[in-house]
């Protein structure tokens, strides 16, 4: 392709010169975040004149690994992952150097994720469209579904904010191996059996198809983020197992290992958020999910996670200002978490009520109706003053779920203890006496 080829390409797409985007370069490279990182320069310096040379569709993590890096063929598979730590590292990079020295540039380069090839804009013409949301053509959307990428593909990509900064024509959806599609789909599957949480006889066979999307491509960031979610449930499930510790730690290598191989995915920030939440440190995952809220404010996967970190974390007064998103997100989405979330922060906040509502609709529309649910629906009932109803329903918990340790549950998942205590007695003086021993959930 000549120089003029190459100019009129970058030109009609991006409205920017070649030259010009060489002196972009060179001030990026020039700024204090990249001059001490060798590989980072060679790195950026590689796939913008890669682009325009007009070989945008042939920067791919293989041709990256062969040349910057060096590695032979027989490294690539091993060796892949290394390019995508890379790619987030410059990533925040730019985004660093253009939020301060390099706001006032002419030029602005942006490494979109999902791909590697940069992505060239006028300075006011990129910060203008950072304000809104992107949408991928209809056209890129069916043919990923066409070559067997399904929902997950789809959806993952097509609900992502303008913040994340995704391109259309930058994703390597065509370039997937059939393994990694397989991943992706399992891994959509995986997260559809997740829930209900309490549910043991789902948990495993969940757990049972992350690792199988990690066996399928050790080398894609969904298969570990989903088994670290899982290993954590079951860790704070059954706490009082000597194996609780072992699962947490597993959860520990999976989940860093996810954002080792996708730094800026909201599913690797989720998963880490709940690794964290189960490790008590409470400050730490509600800043880790909340970041990847702002990633991917629409995916309802993220969301689930967000609102049980909030509700064990007592912020309540955050689940109900995200009430009517919760709703929403439900809606689109058959999400059955959120309606138990929030009746939870109802109740805890005292509009018992509203809990009361909250957890009848949620039933109504086919949501969970296990023994938290039920101790809930319970109490509110017996604290909005209505006793017998409350009393029914001690009955028929005590009949169905006899041996199920909810006070110790919930005294291992809430940051503070007033929440469970308010929660028991409540079930209490409706005639359901707890066990506050240690005993965590079994297969039974």
């Amino acid at each position: 392709m000549t120089d003029e080829e190459s100019e009129k390409r970058v030109g009609d797409t991006r409205n920017v010169s070649p030259d010009e985007v060489r002196d972009a370069l060179v001030r990026v490279l020039g700024s204090a975040g990249f001059k001490g990182s060798a590989r980072m320069r060679s790195f950026l310096t590689y796939v913008v004149e890669e682009a325009l040379a007009g070989r945008t569709d042939e920067i791919r993590a293989k041709t990256i690994a062969m040349d910057v890096y060096g590695y032979s063929a027989d490294e690539l598979t091993k060796r892949e992952g290394v390019v995508r730590v890379d790619a987030g590292r410059v990533r925040r990079k730019l985004k660093a150097y253009y939020g301060s020295a390099g706001a006032s540039d002419p030029i602005v380069i942006s490494l979109p994720l999902g791909g590697y090839a940069p992505e060239f804009e006028a300075g006011s013409d990129q910060r203008r469209k950072s304000k809104k949301l992107w949408r991928i053509p209809v056209a890129l959307i069916v043919s990923a579904i066409l070559i067997g990428v399904g929902g997950f593909a789809a959806t993952f990509l097509a609900k992502r904010p303008s913040s994340s900064g995704i391109g259309a024509k930058q994703t390597t959806i065509y370039d997937v191996s059939p393994a990694r599609v397989e991943a992706m789909n399992l891994c959509s599957a995986g997260r559809d059996v997740m829930f209900p949480v309490v549910n043991l006889p789902r948990l495993k066979p969940a757990l049972l198809i992350f690792e199988t999307a990690i066996e399928r491509d050790p080398h894609y960031y969904c298969g570990y983020a989903g088994a670290a979610q899982v290993e954590t449930m079951l860790a704070i499930l059954q706490f009082a197992d000597p194996a609780a510790e072992e699962m947490l730690a597993t959860a520990d290598k999976n989940s860093t290992y996810a954002l080792e191989l996708e730094p800026d995915a909201a599913w690797a920030l989720s998963s880490r958020a709940w690794l964290e939440f189960g490790l008590g440190n409470y400050d730490k995952a509600t800043a880790l999910s909340r970041r990847a809220v702002n990633i991917a404010p629409n995916d309802p996967h993220i969301a689930e996670f967000d609102a049980l970190i909030s509700l064990y974390t007592l912020k309540f007064a955050h689940i109900l200002s995200e009430s009517e998103r919760y709703e929403k997100l439900a809606q689109s989405s058959g999400g059955l978490v959120f309606g138990n979330v929030l009746g939870a922060a109802q109740f805890h906040t005292g509009d018992f009520a509203a809990a009361i509502r909250t957890y009848e609709d949620t039933i109504a529309r086919g949501g969970p109706f296990g023994p938290i649910s039920a101790a809930y629906l319970m109490a509110a009932r017996w604290n909005n003053g209505e006793q017998i109803e409350a009393r029914r329903l001690a009955n028929l918990y005590k009949k169905t779920w006899p041996g199920f340790p909810l006070e110790a549950l919930k005294r291992r998942a809430f940051k503070e203890p007033q929440p469970v205590d308010a929660l028991v007695n409540a079930m209490k003086a409706a005639g359901v006496s707890l066990n506050s021993g240690e005993a965590g959930l079994t297969e039974d």
